[in-house]
């Protein structure tokens, strides 16, 4: 019985390394039982970053420069205030940073804390209402550079059974995001009047923190749906141990 037991575990130690062996270079594997899990995991996806910028064909996993986001309505006007984007385009997502993981095989979890550099973002954009007590009325182009936001992601996964093999399912995947610093220009407000412009970008970014802080969520849970498509796209096509060997 317990020569059985060993030959076991070396079987399974000897397919791991060969399932490591044959993985693609943009996946960095990580031992399911490495106390420094953690450490490897951050690793693992600052590795990914360059493919994840020009997407994964193989994965069939779209690219994050420029990630679009399309047409997102920002605020719907119960607060007094209109917003919309179309065509939402963002530079920069590729770059972040990792400054804090945990992961926890036994509550299935991870905990992500990341850093944004710098976001460029550009489209179009609708506004009708009143911000910081002074009326806006406005449609065209706009443009905004953000710089240094922050991300907590937290994923919840189980273990499913596909054809015998087990496979990371993403459970609940949730983003939030803390504003930092930046600018925004609205161009062609109030019918391209731009003494009126001028009064309302200035006051803007006068209070950007204050600004976005109101419009990030829907944003948010637009870029959190998109990391998601991609996480899963990653998962599905790798089995847990092939990602996390024993």
């Amino acid at each position: 019985m317990k020569h059985t037991f060993i030959v076991s575990t070396l079987m399974t130690c000897f397919l791991g390394f060969i399932a490591a062996a044959n993985m693609p270079d943009y996946i960095q594997v990580c031992h399911r039982n490495d106390p420094e899990l953690s450490k490897c995991l951050k690793s693992s996806v600052h590795n990914l970053r360059p493919y994840l910028a020009k997407g994964i064909k193989e994965l069939n996993c779209p690219p994050l420069e420029p990630l679009y986001i399309g047409d997102l309505t920002i605020l719907d006007g119960s607060g007094g205030l209109t917003v919309k984007a179309k065509k939402l385009s963002i530079l920069g997502a590729s770059n972040f940073e990792i400054t804090k993981l945990r992961a926890s095989t036994e509550k299935r979890r991870f905990d992500f804390e990341l850093i944004l550099p710098h976001l460029q973002g550009d489209g179009l954009y609708e506004i009708n209402g009143n911000i910081l007590a002074l009326p806006i009325k406005g449609n065209g182009p706009f443009s905004g550079n953000f710089t240094n936001f922050v991300a907590y992601v937290r994923v919840q996964y189980d273990i499913k059974s596909v054809n015998d093999l087990d496979y990371l399912n993403v459970k609940e995947f949730a983003l939030k995001i803390r504003t930092g610093k930046g600018n925004l220009k609205l161009e062609n407000l109030f019918n391209g009047d731009k003494v009126l412009g001028d009064v309302i970008n200035d006051t803007i970014n006068q209070n950007f923190e204050l600004f976005t802080n109101e419009v990030i969520a829907p944003i948010a849970r637009a870029l959190e749906a998109k990391f998601l498509v991609i996480t899963t796209k990653i998962l599905e096509n790798f089995t847990y141990n092939e990602l996390f060997p024993v």
